[in-house]
């Protein structure tokens, strides 16, 4: 008799807890999968951060976190991944009633581009491990992998050129808008700057001064068709990241740089551009840029995008033209802007067996490793 009520008892219970699982194992169950860094650069590392809550009673004695992350995402340890072109990840977890659990994922961005991971799968058991549930939950978390930085080192006769020529081609007329500091009145002074209150709370003639501000600017032009007839991505990488050296160090010399290229965003499927800027925020709208460009998508008709661009050229600016495709018809139309005395640069990302016609004004070769 005692054994039939034990029995019965047991069989109770596997009902009931099964019953209870299939309701409420979710229940205020909520997993987030996010990026520690959601801006990094091409070959830096990253981490991942899964963060489990169980917020009620029921503890899950097994819940499988399966997540799905880009094959460029090289983790430490990947003793329960399984590859394809995702890497398909699978974390279990035992969490009690109550408990927040946290797991950090070290991982290399091995490539630029922009990620994002798709949707994470929940799958528990009750507690005899007999049924089996599963949820999805979608992920918000978006990586941008900037460009990684090259040497410009080879391009530094150009470079020097341009920053000197900005350098003393400045207009040395202040800017009455954007306001620079305070000092002290001097005999050279127009006496319409001297700040007035300044003055009589120190006792002696103070005056405004004024940032100076210039019309120049560089206009990187990013041409990621090559000349070979199949799509090389060391090619077209080489280029996007000279493109984004480049506007670096000109930006980092307080130069204002506009970026257009026939590359397509990821996301809207439109031409990617940067208006001309300068200053930290502007570099980081460049390399967010140049992260969203979509390699596998066709590229826009880059002389068009050319004959666009100088219809309106500005003589004071410089235009630096950076493409592995050097077809008559562009290296025609980049010497026709030559002779219009426009200042330009062209070059050439290109291996070391293929020549490169550098007789041409300044046309630079730039051998990749």
């Amino acid at each position: 008799m005692i054994l039939i009520i034990t029995l019965a008892g047991a069989l109770l219970l596997y009902i009931l807890q099964g019953i209870i699982y299939e309701k409420y194992w979710d229940k205020n169950l909520n997993v987030s999968v996010s990026f520690k860094n959601n801006n990094c650069v091409e070959g830096e590392h990253n981490t991942l951060v899964e963060v489990i809550t169980n917020n009620k009673r029921l503890p899950l004695p097994v819940l499988h976190v399966k997540i799905n992350t880009p094959r460029t995402f090289l983790f430490k340890n990947e003793s329960n991944t399984s590859v394809t072109d995702f890497y398909y990840r699978d974390d279990m977890f035992s969490i009690m009633g109550h408990q927040v659990i946290t797991r950090t994922l070290d991982f290399e961005c091995s490539k630029r581009g922009c990620y994002y991971m798709k949707d994470t799968s929940l799958v528990s058991n009750d507690l005899f491990l007999q049924k089996t549930f599963n949820r999805s939950i979608q992920n918000i978390g978006i990586l941008h992998v900037y460009p990684a930085k090259v040497d410009i080192r080879r391009f530094s006769i150009p470079f020097n050129t341009i920053t000197g020529n900005f350098a003393t081609q400045k207009t040395l007329v202040e800017d009455p808008f954007e306001f620079r500091g305070i000092r002290q009145y001097q005999p050279y002074d127009s006496i319409h700057s001297i700040n007035w209150k300044s003055s009589a709370r120190t006792g002696t003639l103070q005056v405004n001064t004024f940032f100076m501000t210039s019309s120049q600017d560089v206009t990187i032009l990013l041409n990621l068709d090559t000349h070979i007839y199949t799509k090389n991505n060391k090619l077209i990488e080489s280029a996007i990241r000279i493109a984004s050296s480049l506007a670096e160090n000109f930006i980092r010399s307080n130069i204002p740089v506009c970026m257009e290229t026939n590359g397509i965003d990821i996301f809207t499927n439109g031409r990617i551009f940067q208006p001309s800027g300068q200053g930290y925020a502007h570099m980081s709208a460049i390399d967010n840029a140049l992260s969203r460009i979509d390699t596998d998508k066709e590229n826009a008709d880059f002389m068009n995008v050319m004959e666009n661009i100088f219809k309106s050229a500005n003589e004071n600016s410089y235009y630096i033209i950076i493409s592995n495709s050097h077809h008559e018809d562009l290296t025609d139309y980049y010497l026709s802007l030559k002779n219009r005395g426009l200042s330009c640069y062209f070059i050439v990302p290109e291996y070391a067996s293929f020549e490169v016609d550098e007789n041409i004004p300044d046309m630079i070769k730039w051998e990749l490793e």
